[in-house]
């Protein structure tokens, strides 16, 4: 009895261990958007882009407006945040808008500003409540850009980009900007095994 006490034990602690250490790594906030300077509209011609501050799921946001004037174009905000890219990780903010539905894009780019990666919702419909929204790195994809090296190892600025799809005019808020390391993707998985009973 005292031996399968033990083992009991043993077990429960080895378990406890594991649990442990499968916890999710904690997120690093980039920006909490409690100060707007940092940030900067560039609109395409003809498109009319401001920013403000407003109230945030938690604490103050960014409210970023937008009129496409009855054309096509786009609008972005846009930051200098230099950051060294873990090797497998998940980008994730905040979002809310009362706006049609445009393309949301999310890139981020090197220090010569010429190397473009990004994540793309077409025709996304903007939430009225605040709703999260992750990008892992598999879902940041090489846009454009003279670079032959298209692995994206340390970004120098990001940038939050509407441009038009149904056009017309709105306004988004944002909070929360946040990174998470994640575990690396195994290189290999074993191999499937098949078990039948008669």
């Amino acid at each position: 009895l005292q031996q399968v006490r033990t083992v009991f034990l043993a077990l429960a602690a080895a378990f406890g261990l594991a649990s442990a250490g499968a916890q999710e790594p904690a997120e690093r906030v980039l920006d909490a958007f409690e100060e707007i300077a940092p940030w900067t509209a560039a609109p395409s011609d003809d498109v009319r882009a401001s920013l403000a501050q407003t109230q945030g799921e938690t604490g103050r946001a960014l409210r970023f407006s937008f009129d496409f004037g009855g054309g096509a174009g786009y609008a972005a905000i846009r930051r200098a945040l230099p950051l060294e890219l873990p090797e497998n990780y998940e980008i994730s903010f905040q979002i809310r808008g009362e706006a049609p539905a445009n393309n949301l894009e999310f890139k981020l780019t090197d220090e010569s500003g010429e190397n473009v990666w990004w994540s793309v919702r077409r025709d996304y419909a903007f939430p009225r409540e605040w709703t999260r929204i992750a990008i892992r790195k598999r879902q940041i994809e090489f846009a454009w850009g003279p670079t032959q090296d298209r692995r994206l190892r340390r970004a120098a600025h990001f940038e939050f980009v509407v441009s038009a799809g149904a056009g017309g005019a709105g306004a988004i808020e944002i909070d929360n900007l946040t990174i998470r390391a994640l575990p690396l993707a195994p290189i290999s998985y074993p191999a499937p095994t098949a078990r039948a009973t008669s």
